[in-house]
């Protein structure tokens, strides 16, 4: 699945919260904004859907002030449980905690689908007036969902 697919999943489920909390936000997705590395935008901030990762050189922070990177989670969560649980593994806890944010943010359909879970989009929309604190949820939540938090 490319990028272009979780930015439609993110930007539909993104207005659907909005639409239930009653915040009204201009919201777009189209080709001229993927073009540019932004996969949607809500009002004057341009977010990023990213799976998450370990190395350092993509989870280095972007100089554009108004994109915020989302992680999204896309690691195996059959092999996570397993680890979290394996008296082989000395440091179980970073699995642990991955899984629980995993399963704290994102809903993991019989298919195997994953799709964001309103715990996921609620504080980044109760945020989005604020682009500092904005930031530092998406930074949380990437941390938590690495197992660093």
């Amino acid at each position: 699945m490319d990028f272009c697919a979780y930015s439609v999943r993110f930007l539909l489920f993104f207005e659907y919260i909005c639409s239930k909390e009653n915040r009204t936000l201009k919201l777009e997705c189209n080709a001229d904004l993927d073009a540019r590395g932004i996969d949607a935008k809500a009002n004057d901030i341009e977010f990023q859907v990213a799976k998450i990762t370990q190395r350092k050189e993509a989870r280095s922070a972007t100089r554009r002030k108004t994109l915020i990177t989302i992680p999204y989670a896309v690691f195996n969560v059959e092999e996570f449980e397993r680890l979290a649980n394996s008296p082989r593994v000395k440091d179980r806890t970073g699995y642990q905690k991955s899984l629980q944010a995993f399963y704290q943010y994102f809903i993991r359909l019989e298919n195997g689908f994953v799709v964001f879970h309103e715990n996921y989009l609620k504080p980044i929309i109760f945020s989005i007036d604020d682009t500092e604190n904005l930031k530092k949820v998406a930074e949380r939540i990437s941390l938590e969902l690495s197992g660093n938090y």
